[in-house]
């Protein structure tokens, strides 16, 4: 692994996992120690035994570095005394079954909005179809239409489960945010994670906006969508408040 490289400090653990679209892969330690290995993160068509070979050489890797520094702070991973896990606060119980219900029903509402509205989109594009012919469209302007349809649709998808799936490591931690391990309950696992959430949650909400503008006929059911959303932001803003101070100190 080269040191060469100005990398950032655990941007790999707290962003989206859109390799695509982030413009601080150069200084990703995880994206680089992928490309070095022989594994592109962009490619999308591995093979099944190509991907199980790489994530068994990944935990290797891990396992090797848990070892080494273990061994540095003077711990036997090998033999560590049992310890029981203390069960959740009641508060962070009550917030996981309520982000459930909300992150349950948005994703119910976002999944039957685009299969119910598949004739609708289909309807629409041979509409811009009809506008190019007669001449009340070009066709550089219907083509741009739908690409900035299409990327909306695949911003929505992307952060559909994400959002629900960081939202309960945030809650899991919301515990242990004052810990002195921490710089700071800002600079916790839970707060860096909420930062994360509501990255997801306001791309999800802009995504939403744009198809509103574009299919006005679907203003009920979007409206609905983004009312979840932001009941969903609400208790993030809540529940983290200090959110936006988390690090990295990168502009997603």
């Amino acid at each position: 692994m080269s040191e060469s490289k100005s990398y950032i400090e655990g941007i790999h653990n707290w962003c989206d996992r859109w390799c695509e679209h982030c413009k601080y892969t150069d200084r990703c330690m995880s994206f680089q120690m992928e490309v070095e290995a022989g594994i592109d993160p962009l490619k999308k068509d591995y093979t099944d035994e190509e991907i199980w070979t790489h994530v068994s050489k990944r935990l290797a890797e891990a396992l090797e570095l848990v070892r080494k520094h273990a061994v540095e702070m003077g711990i036997d991973i090998d033999n560590l005394p049992e310890v029981e896990e203390e069960p959740p606060s009641e508060k962070a119980t009550s917030l996981k079954e309520r982000c459930n219900t909300i992150h349950q029903s948005y994703i119910d509402r976002s999944r039957s909005f685009f299969e119910e509205n598949k004739s609708f989109f289909k309807e629409k594009g041979h509409e811009s179809i009809q506008w190019v012919e007669m001449g009340l469209s070009s066709e550089e302007d219907a083509v741009a239409l739908w690409q900035k349809v299409n990327k909306q649709a695949e911003v929505i998808q992307w952060y559909t489960f994400f959002m629900g799936v960081k939202m309960q490591r945030a809650i899991k931690g919301i515990d242990d945010m004052d810990e002195d391990f921490w710089d700071g309950p800002e600079q916790s696992d839970a707060n860096r994670t909420a930062r994360i959430v509501m990255l997801a949650i306001d791309r999800s909400m802009a995504a939403w906006r744009v198809m509103l503008d574009t299919f006005p006929e679907k203003e009920e059911d979007i409206i609905q969508t983004l009312a979840l959303l932001s009941r969903f932001r609400r208790i993030v803003e809540e529940t983290f408040p200090r959110w936006a101070e988390a690090g990295p100190d990168v502009e997603w």
